[in-house]
């Protein structure tokens, strides 16, 4: 059992107390305690990348598989925290308190991927979403993230208690609450019992608390707000490190214990994908700030990760995988850039601010203009690599309506993205002024990527190919 003492969310959890201790003594040497913290994520990155015994407890997994998403987790907290950094230390409001609520976050994440029973499923949930609720509303001066917090903090609410109104359905009528013991029980029911209606039943109340943390339609009304009214280095966690959790918890739980109920969630999950789809491509359009505008595009983002899991077939799962990487890969970038401009030394709000940044910041701009074109889908970038996956999954599937569909939700949101770059290269607004200048090698690295990864496709998709085939628990 020594070994369970070098896994990332002990050394986490461990090492954030230690933190929290040595900052007391640290007060005006604020950048000791942030090393740490980086450091403290690098130690527990590399034990992530070492190899793992297969162990499958009765509620907790350790695999090569989650070490894997553990390890891509850790490395985007790294370069999140790094943006993050140097944006609060901007806005004279840099608190050690920030980064520590953040790790126990990203712990509460962790404890999502591993968990093999619901009750620590929503333990994990839960820890995440408390971090959130502190990290939503910590910037105190604000009345927009103050009420950002108190609309999550309500709404999450509401959605923990769906999320154990349906564990309870599937306790009381499988008896147990561990993944593998809940798949049994269901294969050996009679599909037209009440005991099975009672468990679609409490697997809807599950699936729909769950699309609330995931931010897909019709449970996206939160998203666009609590973007709005955090800090961006908030919008960034929330918009990438969340998601990839929920997204294999997702993949978890409707192909382990609810793989009997294919044909339920299956429809659920393509009716969501849809309407997340239209509704983010069609909202996006009328937006003026910046971070609703990036709000309703992740929410139709979600809609394509969740309709090719949707498609229950390896090539759907495969592009489900690829998008949610590369989604959050662009949103860490697109996110990034957004943080290292300030227009009149306040932080990007709306897409005006943007407004002639060509001329007055070449680099920045071209560095919007690769995430834009990404973010669209325009080749050779690796958006377009992502969407065009999901695409030709949903067409090798025959959901040929559909898939026409997606193309054109995916034109029409080309628009507020090509909007944005009209606005930096053709407009102009003076007192543009960019800063951390002596620090872009960490952002610069993060967006040439999406057009080195876009030229030479095949290195991600190798990478999500023996993610796939990691996943041995995984029938389809």
């Amino acid at each position: 059992m020594l070994e369970l003492f070098y896994i990332p969310e002990v050394i986490l959890s461990i090492g954030v107390l230690l933190v929290i201790i040595i900052d007391l003594y640290l007060q005006k040497h604020k950048y000791i305690s942030f090393f740490l913290i980086q450091l403290l994520l690098i130690i527990a990155s590399l034990y992530a990348l070492t190899e793992v015994p297969q162990q499958n407890y009765s509620s907790y997994e350790f695999s090569e598989f989650t070490s894997s998403i553990k390890f891509i987790l850790l490395l985007g907290a790294i370069i999140i925290f790094q943006y993050t950094y140097q944006h609060l230390n901007y806005l004279n409001s840099l608190k050690i308190e920030y980064f520590t609520i953040s790790i126990l976050g990203l712990v509460g994440t962790m404890v999502m991927i591993s968990a093999y029973s619901l009750l620590m499923l929503y333990l994990g949930i839960e820890l995440l979403s408390l971090a959130l609720y502190a990290l939503i509303g910590f910037n105190k001066h604000s009345g927009l993230s103050s009420e950002a917090a108190i609309k999550y903090y309500v709404l999450g609410a509401m959605s923990s208690g769906i999320l154990l109104f349906g564990i309870s359905l599937i306790y009381g009528f499988t008896g147990s609450i561990n993944y593998f013991d809940i798949a049994d029980q269901i294969r050996n029911i009679n599909s037209t019992s009440v005991q099975y209606l009672g468990i679609i039943f409490g697997l809807i109340f599950i699936t729909a608390s769950l699309c609330f943390k995931f931010g897909a339609a019709p449970f996206h009304i939160w998203v666009p707000d609590i973007y709005q009214g955090s800090l961006i280095s908030t919008t960034i966690l929330l918009s990438t490190l969340p998601k990839i959790g929920v997204f294999i918890v997702f993949l978890k739980l409707y192909f382990i214990p609810f793989m009997a109920l294919e044909y339920v969630w299956s429809d659920i999950l393509i009716f969501i994908g849809i309407a997340s789809i239209i509704i983010g491509s069609i909202f996006a359009l009328t937006q003026e700030n910046i971070k609703r505008l990036l709000a309703y595009s992740a929410i139709s983002n979600i809609g394509f990760i969740i309709l090719a899991m949707a498609l229950v077939s390896n090539d759907g799962l495969h592009a489900s995988l690829y998008y949610t990487i590369v989604y959050s890969f662009t949103a860490l970038a697109s996110f990034g850039v957004v943080t290292h401009i300030t227009s009149n030394s306040h932080g990007i709000e709306d897409i005006s601010d943007l407004a002639g940044l060509s001329k007055t910041h070449p680099y920045f701009a071209i560095l919007i203009l690769i995430t834009m074109l990404s973010s669209a889908g325009i080749p050779p970038l690796i958006g377009f690599h992502a969407k065009l996956m999901v695409i030709q999954a949903l067409i090798n599937n025959s959901y040929i309506l559909i898939s026409i569909i997606v193309v054109l939700m995916t034109v029409v949101s080309a628009y507020y993205y090509l909007r944005v770059i009209k606005t930096v290269y053709f407009e102009d607004r003076e007192n543009l002024i960019s800063t951390y200048t002596s620090s872009n090698i960490l952002l610069s690295i993060n967006v040439i990527l999406l057009l080195g990864l876009g030229i030479f496709p095949f290195i991600l998709f190798d990478t999500t190919s023996f993610l796939v085939d990691l996943l041995t628990v995984i029938s389809i």
